[in-house]
């Protein structure tokens, strides 16, 4: 089991904790998703030679996973894109997940996901019985700063939603020209994760997605309150240490392949908050 930090079950009890969700989560729900890679894959047999094939098939086995999605958003048509992404992640029905409804439960005020799918908004919905009031906001959103002074509790699309494939961010270049275009947006993301306790759920630190977020984010600070990352067992106590104290963030492990401790943990954090806010006579 993991050992959730009191520190941060009383931040989450009290509402205090934006949850930043990445891929992982989905796959921990659907475990059918494609990951980065396999969807670069698949994306990949789109493109018109067999070189371009030969190449992104070699990025990918590197680990070059940006560089992969460069070649392939460059050269591929886009409309056959989109078309690969919404089979991909526009599933009907929405599959459910108890997992969801642990989040639910935990309830942050505001949740951030860099994932295109929409199961964050269909559980709640299923698991509230129509009562969820989380509004959806991407990048290219207006709303978000007037969603935060109100008791609205959001959830922000970083990278875009499958409803909207033309503002989706896959690559490096996507992802400089969202926030380029969106400057205020990002702003208030960046301050979200300055003021408030991030908990990182569905990353390991492999994965280009929270390299770009946290390095974007310059989270490297000298604040004694650490963020929180629940990732799989990384491979020697030093890594773990570095990228600890670069990124001011508390590794929480779990056996690296062994999936099912991450939605087991996660109940477990349900639980421990549920427990505080009664201790505490917190709503």
């Amino acid at each position: 089991m993991v050992d959730w930090p009191d520190a941060l079950v009383r931040e989450a009890a009290e509402r205090r904790v934006v949850v930043f969700l990445g891929s992982g989560f989905s796959k921990a729900a659907v475990p059918t998703l494609p990951t980065w890679g396999t969807l670069l894959n698949e994306l990949a047999k789109k493109l018109p030679t067999a070189n371009s094939k030969a190449l992104v098939a070699k990025l990918i086995r590197q680990g070059r996973l940006l560089d992969a999605a460069e070649l392939i958003t460059s050269s591929v048509n886009a409309p056959d894109m989109h078309n690969l992404l919404r089979e991909q992640f526009q599933l009907r029905p929405p599959p459910k997940s108890d997992i969801y409804n642990d989040l639910l439960q935990i309830d942050p005020k505001t949740i951030i996901t860099t994932n295109y799918d929409e199961l964050i908004e269909k559980n709640f919905d299923h698991y509230s019985g129509g009562e969820s009031s989380h509004s959806i906001r991407t990048q290219t959103s207006k709303s978000l700063l007037a969603d935060l002074r109100s008791p609205v509790r959001s959830i922000v699309k970083l990278h875009g939603c499958i409803t909207e494939t033309d503002h989706i961010v896959l690559d490096r270049r996507s992802f400089f020209k969202a926030q380029a275009e969106n400057v205020g947006f990002f702003d208030i993301v960046r301050s979200l994760m300055t003021v408030n306790t991030v908990l990182f759920l569905g990353y390991s630190m492999s994965d280009p997605d929270i390299q770009l977020i946290l390095e974007n984010t310059n989270m490297s600070s000298s604040s004694t309150n650490p963020h929180y990352a629940l990732v799989p067992k990384f491979e020697h106590p030093s890594l773990k240490s570095a990228n600890s104290e670069t990124y001011n963030t508390s590794f929480l492990e779990y056996p690296a392949g062994d999936h099912a401790k991450f939605p087991l943990a996660l109940s477990q954090l349900r639980e421990q908050v549920r427990q505080m806010r009664v201790d505490r006579g917190i709503p």
